[in-house]
Order: structure tokens, then sequence, then C-alpha cells
């Protein structure tokens, strides 16, 4: 444990890898300060379900303290081996699924959180340490080596070490370290349907249990059970948000099989939205439709597949980044959440490490920017397969 630093760390956004990287900092007796440009913690929607594999997890426990993590483990839905592979008609497939989605050989099967109930674990015990409504509009290094961010309120901080957690659009992932994403010309459509007696008796069985995905010409529906074991509640819950037991459902594919050509389709409402899964699922089997008939509508949304380039070295000094601020992936691999809190725990193992040797920060920095985008590359690679296996070539790659 690290007493009494002196270093003044920022770290841009309060996602789920700017959290766990400052949990990963306060069990190491490291401060930080936490910008966040979202005005308060539930200003929009961010995802319903991440599933978590045997690496995240591990990251997750090296980051979190002992009774976060075990809240986290407590919290996540029932987690099942194996998937059900499966067509429109409810009939099992035998297609070639994706390499990373398999549970294979491991302590436990990946787990399943609802997104939202994670993103407040990782907040406890740092409210103090999160500054919201503070958006960094540039940063200027100086010749000393501090870095002086400005936001859009006019003000200025002056930190040791910069590090960028604000996902797709961050300046400096794109500017610093040189960050080039693509659009992949494909989309997922997201949406959610809770559980009651009517949905559990109208929705086929073999969608109750664990992960399916649905099969067909030019996209893929995954649909994940996501029940809830409330016996395990204990005062720690009272912390969370209430939750209830859903199914999470979310097509990936080409807009093209949606009927969507036009490039403004984001911002469609959900009405318009659910619209177009009516259209390509009215030959599906009844109780496969159930899904959509009773789902609840607010919750659908639509966001474009974005793909980072594979990364070369850039200049490193004392501002870096992690997760999608700097390897933003296709969700087709089930791996971008994960990398994150792999990039979180590494970083701070280095950071610890650089401290309690007194040597120089920048020198960790580059170790784990040199071996983020080793892994980050790979996975960048694995979700773009991943994303042929689901929804095949798109139009604009033909």
């Amino acid at each position: 444990m690290i007493q009494n630093n002196n270093i003044r760390i920022a770290i841009i956004g309060a996602g789920l890898g700017g959290l766990s990287l400052a949990q990963g900092l306060k069990k190491n007796g490291i401060e930080c300060h936490i910008f966040e440009k979202d005005p308060a913690v539930n200003t929009r929607t961010q995802g319903y379900r991440i599933r978590v594999n045997e690496p995240g997890r591990k990251a997750l426990q090296e980051c979190l303290p002992d009774h976060l993590y075990h809240l986290f483990l407590e919290t996540c839905a029932a987690s099942y081996s194996g998937m059900n592979v499966l067509t429109t008609t409810l009939e099992t497939s035998n297609n070639e699924l994706v390499e990373s989605w398999s549970d294979g050989v491991k302590e436990m099967p990946d787990l399943k959180p609802n997104r939202l109930t994670l993103r407040e674990i990782l907040l406890q015990g740092l409210q103090k340490q999160i500054i919201f409504g503070k958006e960094v509009t540039g940063w200027k290094e100086s010749e000393n080596g501090k870095v002086e961010l400005s936001f859009a309120d006019g003000t200025i901080f002056n930190a040791d070490l910069v590090v960028a957690a604000d996902g797709v659009h961050s300046k400096i992932g794109a500017e610093y370290c040189q960050d080039q994403k693509i659009n992949t010309g494909n989309i997922t459509i997201y949406g959610r349907t809770f559980y009651s007696s009517e949905t559990q008796k109208t929705i086929s069985s073999q969608l109750q249990k664990g992960t399916s995905v649905i099969l067909n010409d030019r996209f893929s529906l995954i649909v994940d059970s996501m029940v809830f074991d409330f016996s395990k509640k204990n005062k720690d819950w009272d912390l969370l948000s209430p939750i209830s037991n859903y199914f999470y459902w979310a097509f990936i594919g080409n807009p093209g099989a949606f009927g969507l050509f036009p490039a403004d389709f984001y911002n469609d409402s959900p009405e318009q939205i659910y619209s177009y899964i009516q259209e390509v699922t009215q030959e599906w089997h009844p109780q496969l439709k159930a899904l959509f008939e009773y789902a609840d509508q607010k919750s659908l949304s639509i966001t474009p597949i974005r793909s980072s380039l594979p990364k070369k070295p850039w200049k490193s000094g004392n501002i870096t980044a992690l997760g999608d601020a700097v390897h933003t992936m296709s969700p087709a691999g089930g791996v971008g959440a994960n990398t994150a809190f792999i990039d979180a725990a590494l970083l701070t193992k280095n950071i610890q490490q650089a401290l309690l040797n007194n040597s120089n920060i920048s020198m960790a920095i580059n170790d784990y920017e040199d071996k983020m985008r080793n892994y980050s590359n790979q996975a960048v690679e694995i979700s773009l397969q991943g994303g042929e296996i689901l929804h095949g070539t798109t139009e604009k790659d033909k």
C-alpha cells in the first residue's frame, strides 16, 4: 500500500474502464481525480447486459476491494455453460459460432452483470473523486512533465498523469494516441423484454436459460436470459438501483437487412425501430416473435459498429488511454469491456510499481502501452472475425 503519494492523476471519463482504474488505484492507496462530461451518473442509457469472461473477471478482482468484487459476483445473472444456436423457427443449428464466446475450460462460466448495476458498484467509494459536467477541450504538456487540462467551463486542472477513458469519441485517444476508427457499416439494435408470468408463458423456454444465438441472412440475434438470484440479496444491494429479471437481446448485422439505408437512422425513435423489427421478424416462430411483442419499447436503440485500426507505437509520455478511447471494437467478439478491465488492472499495477520504486512514471506508461497495443490489436481482430460470422460481408465491402 502506498501512503501519502503526491502524484496527481486525472482520469477522463466515468465509464466502466475509468472507474475500474480508479478503484484499482484507490485499492493501492493512490488518489485520482475523475472528470465526466455527463451532468449526472444516469444521464443516458449505456446498455443493459455485458458479458465478463475469465480474463475480465480476474482483472476486476485485481482492481476491486473484496467486498465490491463479491457484490459484483452476487449481482450477476445466472450463468450457464454453452449456448443455444437456433434458426428463426427455433430449430437447432450447427452453424459455426464466435470462438471468443466459447466458455472453454474455466474456473466459472462467463458472468452476466447488468451494466448499470456494475457501474454503480464501481462508483462505490469514489463519489467524492468524481466531478460531473466536465468536458475536456484541450491539453498541454510542459517541459517538466506536467499536463494542463482545459475544460469547456473555462477551468483548468494540472496533472502528473492523464488517462483518457472517455469512450469512442475520445479526443486524446484519436489525437494523442493516434487511434484511427472506422465505421464498419454494420449496426446493433438493442432492446430488452421484462420477465412476467405472461412472457414466461409465451416466449419459448429455449430462450429462458442462458444465451441463445439466432442466425439469419446478413444479421443475427443474440438473446440472454438475465435472471438474478435475489436470495443472495443483502444490505449492500441497497446501495444499488433495483433490478428485475429480463431478456436482453441485440440484433447485429447489415442495416440493409432491416431495410435501412439513410445515414441518419441512428436518430430514429423507438417506435420506428420497433417497426423495423416487426418487418424482419414477421415470419419467425411465434414463441420467438413474442420476445419483441412484449418488449420494453423505450429501451430500443440503434448504434453503429465502429472498429479501431491496428495501432502502431506513438510517442509515449504522461498521457495515455484505455478502453474504447484507444481500441474500439465490434461487440461481435464479446471482448470490448473485458479488454478495458484488463487495461485498468495492468495500468494500476504499472503505476503502483513505479511509485513504490520511485521510478519514472513515463516508463511505466510506455510498458503499459506496449502490452496494451499487442493484446488490444488481437482483440480487435477477433471481434472483426466474429462480425463476419454473425453478419457476413457488408455491402460496402463487396
